[in-house]
């Protein structure tokens, strides 16, 4: 039977998420410029951010309520690290908030003044979160891969899921998977419930494609 601090397991996943949520967040000036003041596309582009936030949000929070805990709790020696590192999630409040803000009244009022604020609120996010994941990766994930079982760390997913409050849950997934090589969105798919895995395969899917061509503005036609 494996002991607390002799687990080996695979926490690899949490860098596609790091990767999904950076390359949605620089995106931002690519996106919200092109969109400009197309309502249409404003709306598009207004609830892509909403959910990203979103994702980064419950991200946050299953870590917080899931994986720090159980690594303070456990890990004596790299207790103090692991709580400064934790704790610059609260870093990310402010400029979150004030990314909503931004992202709400553009969607509200598109013009070029309100996307340039959500493309600075966006910035600020994404500057703020760049040095907290480079720490976690760095020096969390080899932690954990010691002191989390590989069942605790898979019940992250679940737990982002079922706190997510946005409109569009599938595309935390989509996302990720976005940045998963074939064999490893297999495994993803494999992990999931039969039931989930169908909603995902029959819905869920379909619904984040349509939506990132839309995003993307990429002709599905061609």
């Amino acid at each position: 039977m494996t002991t607390l601090g002799t687990y080996d397991t695979d926490v690899s996943d949490m860098y596609a998420i790091h990767k999904a949520l950076l390359g949605a967040l620089d995106a931002a000036p690519e996106y919200i410029a092109e969109a400009g003041t197309d309502v249409a596309q404003v709306e598009v582009i207004g609830s892509f951010y909403e959910n990203v936030i979103e994702f980064l949000h419950v991200h946050h929070s299953s870590e917080d309520e899931v994986l720090y805990p159980l690594l303070e709790e456990r890990c004596a020696e790299g207790r103090s690290v692991v709580e400064r590192i934790n704790d610059q999630h609260k870093t990310l409040h402010a400029p979150m908030a004030a990314g909503q803000s931004a992202n709400a009244a553009w969607r509200a009022a598109p013009s070029t003044e309100n996307a340039q604020a959500v493309i600075g609120a966006i910035g600020s996010i994404a500057g703020a979160l760049r040095p907290h994941l480079t720490d976690e990766e760095t020096v969390v994930l080899p932690i954990a891969a010691k002191w989390i079982s590989p069942e605790e760390w898979g019940s992250m997913a679940g737990h982002s899921m079922t706190s997510f409050r946005g409109d569009k849950p599938w595309l935390m997934i989509g996302l990720v998977r976005e940045q998963l090589d074939q064999e490893h969105r297999d495994g993803m798919l494999a992990g999931m419930p039969t039931e989930m895995r169908t909603v995902w395969n029959e819905q869920m899917e379909p619904a984040f494609n349509a939506f990132m061509a839309e995003v993307r503005r990429v002709n599905v036609a061609a």
